[in-house]
């Protein structure tokens, strides 16, 4: 690892999980780098769909991280920044399945296969953003079961506020990510969502994954006492995650009319707050 590899990782974070790298600047300096490599690994793997022209190819690149991964845990880094910066997790006391499940979590997206019911959709946000959470939450050195459960919980819930961002980015790849089971249920076609409008018979649809993720936001809260002062900073994506479902409540539940990019100076504010009171 050096100064270059290291500044790679978090000019990526920077650029494509902005939020992210706000909470790594809250957290304690010798734990930055690590969080930079994880974030940085986790937009690798989650922009594979993005970056391949067939399911196939993107099948490839995951089993190229996978083998990486096992690599790394086998004491050889493989040539690529992140897979450098990365190296440093097995010492730092990072299960290696934790990483294979970051990566599994991401097969689903290179099909256009939908969840088939809410329960499907809480296990992908739990791989694609719990996963990661606790992830971050073991690079600070906290490996407490409670602290772990709470990473988890607020993981999923950031995971559900960014599909409900991203809907009409989805939308324009012909991508859903809401049940099949209910969007029938609702008389909802799946081609309804990729003509730019919004239904409000989607409404409910879009509502429940904003009331799970403030449910899980809230239950998190309620063992905040028992997560270590160098994790929390980790956990500050739940304040973050209140402020957009807000623009979402006050978009009367429509997220192609929230305009999520509103209130960034309120959402510092808010991050720095939680930051200096040891909040989330």
């Amino acid at each position: 690892m050096d100064a270059e590899t290291a500044r790679y990782c978090a000019d990526m974070v920077r650029d494509d999980d902005y939020d992210r790298y706000l909470t790594v600047l809250c957290a304690a300096p010798e734990h930055r780098r690590a969080l930079f490599a994880l974030y940085a690994f986790n937009q690798e793997v989650a922009k594979t769909r993005e970056q391949v022209t067939e399911s196939t190819l993107g099948e490839i690149r995951l089993q190229w991280w996978r083998e990486t991964v096992d690599g790394l845990y086998a004491g050889d880094a493989r040539r690529h920044p992140v897979a450098e910066e990365l190296a440093a997790a097995p010492a730092a006391g990072l299960p290696q399945a934790l990483l294979i499940e970051i990566i599994d979590g991401r097969v689903g997206d290179l099909y256009d296969d939908a969840p088939k019911r809410f329960d499907d959709l809480f296990a992908y946000a739990d791989a694609t953003g719990g996963a990661v959470t606790e992830a971050a939450v073991r690079l600070t050195g906290t490996d407490a079961r409670r602290a772990l459960a709470v990473a988890r919980g607020v993981g999923v819930a950031w995971a559900l506020v960014g599909l409900v961002r991203a809907f009409g980015f989805h939308a324009e790849m012909r991508r859903s990510y809401l049940p099949e089971a209910e969007m029938a249920a609702a008389g909802i076609a799946r081609e309804t969502l990729f003509r730019g409008e919004f239904a409000p018979e989607l409404t409910p649809l879009i509502e429940r994954l904003g009331d799970e993720a403030r449910r899980r936001i809230k239950a998190a809260r309620g063992y905040r006492a028992e997560v270590p002062a160098a994790a929390r900073p980790v956990l500050l994506i739940a304040g973050l995650a209140e402020g957009y479902l807000d623009r979402l409540k006050a978009a009367r539940g429509n997220p192609l009319d929230a305009d999520f990019h509103r209130g960034q100076t309120a959402r510092l504010l808010r991050l720095y707050g939680q930051s200096l009171t040891g909040r989330f």
